[in-house]
């Protein structure tokens, strides 16, 4: 599994993103990632974190990587997982 530093980044970023949501940390051994639901009041989106990803980049460049592919965004239009690998997110 990923480093701690590097998952506490990545949940410290969703934080930031989504101040008054409850973010809830799984896993999804199918895919090899760790699983981030955010829920609010009437909403609910979730971000696969790839552990190829979280392999690949260091923990303090996360947060920017995850803002540059634009991942907040992604989940607060999209209805369905959003994926981050280390090439950039997919659905």
């Amino acid at each position: 599994m990923a480093e701690d530093r590097k998952v506490e980044a990545v949940e410290k970023y969703l934080k930031e993103e989504f101040d008054s949501a409850a973010i809830e940390r799984g896993i999804d051994s199918g895919r090899n990632a760790l699983v981030f639901k955010i829920k609010n009041a009437n909403r609910f989106a979730s971000a696969v974190i790839t552990n190829e990803f979280l392999e690949k980049n260091a923990a303090d460049e996360i947060p920017g990587i995850l803002r540059a592919y634009l991942l907040a965004e992604h989940l607060r239009e999209c209805d369905f997982p959003i994926v981050v690998t280390r090439t950039g997110l997919t659905y």
